[in-house]
């Protein structure tokens, strides 16, 4: 098995999901800290232009966001505790959709509350990334903001409040990571959401319990380490799922540019050839100075563009 190797900053949750996953697995990584502002050379030519938070590579494959991230790890280590324990991946989805809404109200706070205090350069890139935010507003509404987490809160409370220790019953999944990062993220920087949410009982208790699964064994490293990787280990074929006869619809598509783009958020745009479209997740294979390296993007949350006939 090759090296797993974390490209991410310490102080997004969602980085905060990804070492959380390594942890439930107890696996050891390689930590390799990226910049938290653009532009991200060294990752951006690894992953031919995605510069979110957080990006897993094993060898030659590049999984991008946590969803896919955890598609990965549950493929290259299926005997240690599953992320994925619903074969429909339905109940992951929709809590990490949960998730993503309590985002909205978290990501308008933290802007409201810190934004004032950026330096120039971080707050440009912030304004970038997010452009449906209009940052100066934002303080007026850090109340609402506020008391919106702490309603969310109360329906997590209330999903806990019959003794199940997990989200999902007896065990940790990517349920639990979905919303655990969020919270992470309020408890360690929005002190007015907290003390709205003081009366509760169940949720603080289960956070603790995700919080002492760890991180599993970290080791940090670089980019020479991550780019020797790429040749040490080829892309795993196994890992391409979906194309061809099974998507019709992308038969003109198949083997040819097109390019990936988060929704909602500027996280870079890839560019590359489609190898793979299959149920949970898409692939584009770039070949360039770095050598041939899959970059694989979950359906949901990603837009796949062709590019006009007449730039081909």
């Amino acid at each position: 098995m090759s090296d797993l190797i974390l490209h991410h900053y310490d102080v997004s949750p969602f980085s905060q999901k990804a070492q959380k996953m390594l942890g439930l697995k107890g696996l050891p990584w390689l930590s390799v800290e990226m910049p938290m502002t653009a532009p991200k050379p060294a990752l951006e030519a690894l992953t031919g232009g995605y510069r979110g938070t957080p990006v897993l590579q094993v060898g030659a494959d590049i999984f991008v966001d946590t969803v896919a991230i955890a598609e990965a790890l549950d493929h290259f280590y299926p005997n240690r505790p599953a992320l994925l324990d619903d074969p429909s991946r339905l109940a992951s989805d929709a809590m990490g959709m949960w998730a993503d809404s309590l985002f909205d109200p978290v990501l308008k706070a933290a802007v409201a509350q810190y934004a004032a205090d950026w330096d120039s350069h971080f707050y440009a890139d912030r304004a970038a990334v997010f452009p449906h935010l209009d940052f100066e507003k934002l303080p007026e509404v850090l109340p609402l903001m506020e008391r919106r987490i702490a309603e969310m809160a109360d329906q997590l409370e209330a999903r806990l409040a019959d003794g199940r220790p997990f989200l999902g019953g007896d065990n940790c999944t990517l349920v639990d990571i979905h919303c655990w990062g969020i919270f992470w993220f309020v408890a360690n920087g929005l002190p007015g959401a907290m003390a709205l949410m003081a009366d509760q009982v169940y949720r603080p208790r289960w956070q603790e319990r995700l919080t002492e699964l760890g991180a599993g064994s970290r080791v940090e490293s670089d980019y020479d380490a991550a780019r020797a990787a790429l040749a040490r280990a080829p892309v795993d074929s196994a890992l391409l799922q979906g194309g061809g006869p099974a998507h019709p619809q992308l038969q003109d598509w198949w083997q040819h540019a097109v390019a990936v783009t988060a929704v909602g958020a500027d996280r870079g745009r890839v560019n590359g050839k489609l190898v793979a479209r299959g149920a949970r997740l898409t692939t584009l294979e770039l070949d360039d100075e770095l050598g041939l390296r899959h970059v694989h993007f979950p359906n949901n949350g990603y837009e796949l563009q062709r590019p006009q006939l007449g730039g081909q």
